[in-house]
């Protein structure tokens, strides 16, 4: 399953712009080179991002004029820098596919020269495995790894007599692929896999696999077929996704399938083109999307929103499905040049929507989903002065709705700075679990090619303060709060009193380094981003009181012995308040409580009189007075 690449390091200079209706929760980031301007960078592989946030993308770099394979990892939201993984290899390299799950780890294949090469990163925290060749002469790969490390990979061999269709699995912990020894042909004296009948992989949280692929078939057409792979073992019922006819119209040959998976591997979506008689003495390429549920395909569904006879022509379809089985396609006008959209909706897809497009640019439309269910679909856009940029609209999804999304407003990921976009060398988008989604892409000319990627980025997450609102006896007072969850790098906490900061930390604490005044104040905390965006908690109650009570007293009375003396205190404190008084005089006897006592010396001398006043946090404040008793 497809996810999504974070931020650069450089995320702190990225251009802002506007979110639209995501506002609140996150931002759209334009494109940062990742690697270039360079004439050597050649095109983009893939990108993948595992639910936790890590990943990295792959691409093909000529180093000593040789095309070689190099990848940019993502860690904690930044891209680290690239590295070449086919070191040893003297022979060019191409077609870099690439897998990620959690804890960094990374399955990327290629070939080299003719031979299917794999490499594997453990986890994050270990170096990339040596390259290791698998299979030859091959081509195509496609590659996808579950969430909990298990990968396939699917590939192209030429037979005895005809092209097949292989694959290869890693174990959980594994570092090396093994190839299975059955083929996933179903007939084996046809074409499979070549050209745009090149499989695609999904894997599921079980470790089950489904590869889509495209056949010559016998009946003059090729066909579309979908088989599961179950640890070493090539299911003994393949399935063919292919039509006969659509909605009355006879359909031919179909291709260039694309899928993607549920965590349940009895659930999945397949998009695929396959060619219609229109009605009207022509052929129309509709888009094709049909469900496997458990072994069976249910019936199809055009996700190109249109019908006959009116309908274009449409190319390059992709899916992306979530482990919870929300999902978007998308396809490309061959006539309009449009970008379509289609939302899958309560395991159903929603008729596609023009996105974008035109100016006789393809568009190479890619959607992304994350677990949330929100995604989006980008393409490349052709404009009238004879550019070409790069352009997003974002899906926010309600789960709770029965009412399917609907595309936001367009927005512009490549900075002109940089250069035209070039489709044709490659544009790729993902996402993570929490909503933040990257598209991945190719700008400048010949002389200054640039891998960039630009994110739509959520928000820190919404986070508690812990810290009560009763009074509290510190002039420094120590402040705690809950962790805002943010999976794309650290997050900064600024801590504010009275709408002024007083302290910035990226702990969830921290006592106050200034003195904060007695009474009654407000405070709250807010979490910044390594791209500036913020989460605020609500504004609580801070109540402060470091001040002991203000005491004075008077004594009255006859000061003799057995003559009463009396003593009278006033006492104040404007912050928590005054809780107790005690009146001591001095000879042993028992402390009085209150603000006024009357006492009778039993005995001539000089006492000391002491009064204390303690407030509602603890804070004592005492005065005291000789008295001569005759």
């Amino acid at each position: 399953m497809r996810r999504s690449l974070a931020v650069s390091a450089v995320f702190a200079s990225l251009l802002v712009l506007p979110a639209g209706a995501h506002a609140a929760t996150g931002s759209f980031f334009a494109g940062q080179a990742v690697d270039g301007p360079s004439p050597d960078i050649q095109r983009l592989g893939d990108v993948d991002v595992a639910r936790d946030g890590t990943g990295a993308l792959v691409y093909v770099k000529q180093d000593g004029g040789v095309n070689h394979i190099f990848v940019s990892r993502l860690v904690n939201g930044a891209w680290e820098a690239p590295e070449r993984i086919d070191n040893g290899l003297a022979g060019p390299s191409s077609q870099p596919v690439i897998a990620a799950s959690d804890g960094g780890r990374l399955a990327i294949a290629f070939i080299n020269d003719t031979q299917l090469v794999t490499v594997v990163r453990p986890t994050g925290d270990q170096p990339y495995g040596p390259p290791s060749g698998l299979a030859a002469p091959a081509s195509n790969p496609s590659i996808d790894m579950s969430i909990n490390g298990v990968a396939y990979v699917s590939f192209t061999l030429p037979g005895s007599s005809a092209a097949d269709v292989r694959a290869a699995r890693l174990e959980r912990k594994g570092t090396t692929f093994a190839v299975l020894p059955d083929a996933l042909d179903v007939d084996p004296a046809q074409n499979a896999g070549d050209g745009n009948k090149r499989s695609k992989v999904a894997v599921a949280a079980d470790g089950s696999a489904v590869v889509v692929f495209g056949e010559d078939g016998s009946d003059g057409r090729t066909h579309v077929y979908g088989r599961r792979l179950f640890e070493m073992r090539v299911s003994t019922a393949p399935q063919d996704l292919t039509l006969s006819d659509f909605e009355g119209h006879a359909a031919g040959a179909a291709d260039l399938p694309d899928i993607g998976i549920e965590d349940d591997s009895s659930f999945a979506w397949v998009v695929f083109r396959q060619a219609m008689d229109d009605g009207a003495g022509g052929v129309k390429i509709r888009t094709i999307a049909r469900r496997l549920v458990g072994s069976q395909f249910e019936a199809p569904v055009a996700v190109d929103g249109q019908g006959f006879p009116t309908a274009e022509s449409t190319n390059a379809p992709r899916v992306a499905v979530s482990g919870r089985g929300d999902g978007y396609a998308a396809t490309a006008g061959v006539t309009t040049t449009a970008a379509i959209g289609a939302v899958i909706k309560d395991d159903a897809f929603v008729p596609g929507v023009t996105l974008g497009g035109g100016f006789n640019v393809a568009p190479f439309p890619v959607p992304a989903v994350a677990e949330t269910g929100d995604g989006l679909v980008a393409w490349a856009q052709g404009d009238a002065g004879g550019g070409i940029s790069l352009h997003a609209k974002a899906y926010d999804s309600v789960p709770a709705s029965r009412v399917p999304q609907v595309p936001g407003p367009d927005q512009l990921l490549s900075s002109p700075d940089l250069g035209q976009v070039d489709g044709a060398r490659g544009i790729e988008a993902a996402a993570d679990r929490t909503g933040d989604i990257v598209v991945a892409f190719v700008q400048g000319g010949d002389a200054d090619r640039k891998i960039v990627a630009a994110a739509f980025a959520r928000a820190p997450g919404t986070f508690l303060t812990y810290t009560p609102s009763r009074w509290r006896k510190f002039a420094r007072p120590p402040l705690r709060w809950s962790q805002s969850f943010e999976l794309w790098g650290p997050v900064t906490y600024r801590v504010e009193i009275d709408g002024r900061p007083v302290a910035q930390t990226s702990d969830t604490s921290v006592t106050v380094p200034g003195i904060v005044r007695d009474g009654l104040h407000r405070w709250r905390v807010v979490a910044v981003d390594r791209r500036g965006q913020t989460t605020a908690t609500a504004t609580h109650n801070l109540r402060v009181d470091a001040t002991p009570p203000k005491l004075k007293f008077t004594v009255s009375g006859a000061r003799r012995a057995g003559g009463a003396v009396k003593v009278g205190v006033s006492a104040t404190d404007h912050a928590s308040g005054v809780k107790l008084v005690r009146i001591d005089f001095g000879d042993k006897s028992r402390a009085v409580v209150g603000r006024s006592a009357t006492h009778r010396y039993g005995r001539a001398g000089k006492f000391t009189i002491r009064v204390t006043a303690s407030d509602n946090v603890g804070n004592v404040g005492t005065v005291q007075r000789r008295v001569t008793i005759k």
